[in-house]
């Protein structure tokens, strides 16, 4: 089976870009690992998916969160590339190793400006041009 890696160039935010697509992953009932180095960023992240939306909120715990079974949760936001949630998919927002990023059946990348990924090779690469995502590159 081949595994899939999505680029996505963001220009409204990251957490905005991101949480349909964590939406629409929770509806598949599939687990994510989300994968950041800076601690700052994860706090960052973390606050905005507990407020995302008037009347909606996306499930997900931090390595900072305690007592909570890492295994059972269907997002985990971390700065160690081990896989706690038993994921199917990886979002990445740093260069993850590749042992790490071959452990997932589908990875998206979310960057502004210009990826910063130099070893991870998109197979897909999206861009929204006209409030729809569009691939502009595969």
């Amino acid at each position: 089976m081949k595994k899939e890696i999505n680029f996505y160039e963001v220009d409204e935010g990251v957490v905005k870009a991101m949480a349909p697509v964590l939406l629409k992953i929770l509806d598949e009932k599939k687990r994510t690992f989300i994968f950041i180095k800076n601690l700052e960023k994860i706090k960052e992240i973390d606050a905005s998916l507990w407020s995302y939306g008037r009347s909606k909120f996306i499930p997900h715990v931090t390595i900072f969160d305690k007592d909570f079974e890492s295994e059972k949760q269907p997002i985990l936001i971390s700065n160690e590339e081990k896989n706690l949630n038993n994921a199917d998919y990886l979002i990445f927002l740093d260069e993850p190793n590749q042992n790490f990023l071959k452990g997932f059946s589908r990875s998206f990348y979310f960057f502004e400006n210009s990826p910063n990924c130099l070893n991870v090779k998109a197979d897909n690469f999206y861009k929204k041009q006209a409030g729809k995502w569009t691939k502009v590159l595969n």
